[in-house]
């Protein structure tokens, strides 16, 4: 297949069960020595689709790697017709600046047609003093009752009754994150006599980021909600995503997000983290986890271009059923 029929291919799949998602456009353009490949928002956008343009991005460049070993340049574009959600744009950049600098490849993001230039690590590293977020947030309490499998697995992790509800004194600590694998085994067990607990945790970390003073006018990056924080067994800071019967490509983008923010304001989180996790947190190196029973069919091709920088960002398969034939042939 050439690079001019695949371009037309996945053209024809956009909107498609199994094919590539409607909003997005995509094209590949082969010259002597590189291949151009830009990929565009073909109509108005919402929240989801400025999370899925990076990835399904990176999945049709994972598809033109196939077909041609010559280099690419990639480009986001954000044309004049679409109107921009600052606040999603500015959290698309970051992303793409970071995807950038670690995958040694040439990527622009076009801005209305004129180039955008993006951060260098040092600078997503180290944002202005003039950027804010929250010194302080009320906590989820135990009657939450979303009626959504990922909440009530959230709520059942928290650790609901793990220590008395009648204590309040009492940390909720991370014993049952057991069942994410070996980062988190062993930190309720009996050693010596005496059960050794485990780390603090905290449900639904806001993020956030605002320009001098914490108020919805000065917003510069939108409010989510992480999942879990805590420490896993090596006492580096846990960073967790919970996605149960969600297999969309965009969970990638959801977790850079988190990543970034975590090690953007690292420094302006150390108090908030200290108290809400009890312990001295500004050393403890950063991971993030995706955690999910269910994966895009493209994750695997997607996933690396995620992890290859300095971040540590790393998958945890619930419910794996390893196949005997497959995973050890005779």
């Amino acid at each position: 297949m050439t690079i001019e029929s695949f371009s037309q291919h996945v053209d024809s799949r956009r909107g498609k069960a199994f094919g590539w998602p409607a909003e997005l456009t995509y094209q590949a353009t082969e010259g002597p020595e590189v291949i151009d490949v830009t990929v565009s928002f073909s109509e108005s956008v919402n929240d989801s689709a400025w999370r899925r343009i990076d990835p399904w991005g990176f999945a049709f460049v994972r598809e033109v790697e196939k077909i041609s070993k010559k280099p690419i340049r990639l480009i986001f574009s954000v044309q004049t017709s679409i109107q921009i959600d600052k606040c999603q744009y500015e959290a698309l950049k970051r992303r793409v600046s970071y995807l950038a600098a670690t995958n040694g490849m040439q990527v622009s993001l076009l801005k209305q047609g004129f180039v955008d230039r993006l951060y260098s690590m040092p600078e997503l590293a180290c944002r202005p003093d003039t950027e804010v977020i929250r010194g302080d947030y009320s906590e989820r309490g135990d009657d939450d009752t979303a009626g959504r499998l990922e909440k009530d697995f959230q709520a059942y992790l928290f650790g609901k009754g793990l220590h008395g509800d009648t204590d309040p004194e009492s940390p909720r600590t991370n014993e049952r994150l057991a069942l994410f694998g070996r980062d988190f085994v062993g930190l309720g067990k009996v050693k010596s006599g005496e059960k050794q607990k485990g780390y603090e945790v905290q449900r639904e970390f806001p993020t956030g980021v605002f320009d001098k003073q914490v108020k919805e006018a000065n917003r510069i990056l939108s409010t989510e909600f992480v999942d879990l924080v805590t420490l896993n067994k090596h006492r580096q800071l846990a960073v967790i995503e919970i996605k149960f019967d969600d297999s969309k490509l965009e969970v990638i983008s959801q977790v850079l997000n988190y990543a970034l923010y975590f090690y953007s304001y690292r420094a302006k989180l150390t108090p908030l983290l200290n108290a809400k996790l009890g312990c001295d947190t500004a050393s403890l190196d950063l991971v993030t986890y995706l955690v999910s029973n269910a994966f895009h069919k493209k994750f695997n091709d997607v996933w690396p271009f995620y992890t290859r920088g300095s971040l540590a960002i790393r998958q945890v398969t619930m419910g794996y059923m390893p196949n005997p034939y497959f995973d050890h042939p005779q």
